[in-house]
């Protein structure tokens, strides 16, 4: 189904729900990480739907462009077509309220206003859109505020019992009774699809904490506000400079820097090697987008760095410089086509100290999630000012009717690849947190249950 159907004319219900409540004080540190999860989930949801809603925009555009070089007017057979097209985009019942086919005949004249009265539905529907992808944004950030409420209750909870068992750990003295125990959480702590070597487990911990610090970044207020300012100029810029058939990038260039400054450090990936996993992100044949992964993670999983590459646009167009900023992206995902079969097996008692360092990691982790919440109120403020900013360059470019209606397509496509940049970003920091968190409640699980193989003296 349309989402512009589903949300634009079955009405946006949940557009502004309440932020949930963060999680009940007594409820368990492994529970309020599953309900943060939960949360990080549905804003993934959310974004999917944004992106389709813009896609959705994008392809109506095109649409529009298709209409207005019809020189000679809609036949009744072309007006029928267009309206079978309008309804794979925004559902049947509002293209027939677009393009009513019952009431074209033939005739130049009656053709040439056939094209006219569809230009102009289209056009109003292209407003509409814009409003429709403003409410589902509106959707997108409750949820996100929502999963970071539970999310900072979560990690609260778990650096408090980090902390508990790292005092008992401390205090531990004895030997290691049993060397191993069936452990049920050996696919989350996983490397490689093995779980046999203890410091291996340990270590994977670790380079979650290292990613979790790389990306996660707290700024000045006074950052976002340059930086918002600087990028909504040069957003205008670019798009003033498309108007007049410019094809320089570095209107581009300037607004991917822009917005780089405000989120954390870049990772760096290497080459991926299995063409099926690789062809998940980036199409075979496509030139323009490199792909990175990171070394495996625990669970199975990498960051797969996908980035548009601006150096292989040459002197293109605008067109092309806004699918190179909508192809990049950071992305957490399976290290492998087909996703290792992990079962329950045994897993090798940590020592007193490897309990240790799993639990200094672990209030890390939990510190540096947290510690994000100082970032957030500067962040939202950042995106909504953002989004002020390309709505204000959206409505003039939907009202000017004199203006060509591929040049309207391509500033609003540019606008929202803006907006949908930071808004991907956000994502995967919600998700990669959500997964940090999970990664270290079991290993915080398996080191609890590891002190409990050892013997008192």
């Amino acid at each position: 189904m349309s989402q512009f159907d589903r949300i634009a004319l079955e009405g946006a219900d949940d557009v502004n729900p309440e932020v949930e409540a963060a999680a009940p004080e007594d409820e368990t540190a492994t529970a309020a990480v599953a309900d943060a999860t939960a949360d990080a989930q549905d804003v993934a949801q959310e974004d999917d739907n944004v992106e389709q809603l813009e896609a959705e925009q994008e392809e109506l555009g095109e649409v529009e462009e298709a209409v207005a070089q019809e020189s000679e007017g809609l036949t009744p057979q072309a007006a029928r077509l267009l309206q079978i097209t309008l309804g794979n985009i925004v559902g049947k019942r509002h293209a027939q309220k677009i393009i009513a086919t019952e009431n074209y005949s033939s005739g130049r004249g009656a053709q040439r206003e056939a094209k006219q009265l569809a230009l102009e539905g289209i056009k109003e529907t292209l407003k509409q859109f814009w409003e429709a992808i403003k409410a589902q944004l509106k959707k997108f950030y409750n949820k996100v505020k929502s999963f970071f409420v539970k999310m900072f209750s979560a990690a609260k909870k778990l650096k408090d019992r980090a902390e508990k068992i790292q005092k008992k750990a401390n205090d531990t003295v004895g030997t290691i009774e049993e060397k191993s125990f069936s452990f049920s959480q050996t696919k989350a702590i996983a490397i490689d699809g093995k779980f046999s070597e203890a410091g291996a487990l340990t270590s994977g911990l670790n380079n979650v904490r290292k990613v979790l610090e790389t990306i996660i970044s707290v700024q000045k207020s006074d950052t976002y506000e340059r930086v918002i300012d600087e990028a909504a100029g040069l957003i205008e810029s670019e798009i003033k400079s498309a108007k007049a058939g410019s094809k320089t990038l570095n209107g581009l260039v300037g607004v991917i820097q822009k917005l780089d400054e405000v989120g954390g450090k870049a990772l760096v990936g290497k080459a991926v090697t299995e063409t099926k996993l690789a062809e998940m992100y980036v199409p075979k044949d496509d030139k323009t987008t490199d792909l990175s992964m990171t070394d495996s993670l625990p669970g199975g999983k990498a960051i797969f760095l996908v980035t548009g590459n601006i150096k292989s646009a040459g002197n293109s167009d605008i067109e092309e410089f806004t699918k190179i900023l909508k192809q990049t992206r950071n992305i957490l995902g399976n290290d492998k086509f087909t996703p290792r079969d992990v079962s329950e097996g045994d897993v090798k008692t940590l020592t007193t100290s490897q309990i240790d360092k799993v639990c200094d990691d672990v209030i890390e982790i939990a510190e540096t999630s947290y510690t994000y919440e100082k970032a957030w109120e500067k962040r939202d403020k950042f995106q909504a000012k953002l989004e002020r900013e390309v709505d204000s360059i959206i409505k003039d470019v939907n009202s000017d009717k004199d203006e060509d209606s591929r040049v309207q397509r391509l500033a609003r496509n540019y606008a929202s690849a803006i907006t949908g940049s930071v808004r991907r970003r956000t994502t995967f920091e919600s998700q990669f947190i959500s997964y940090a968190l999970n990664v270290s409640s079991a290993m915080l699980n398996y080191s609890e249950r590891s002190l409990g193989q050892h013997k008192a003296k």
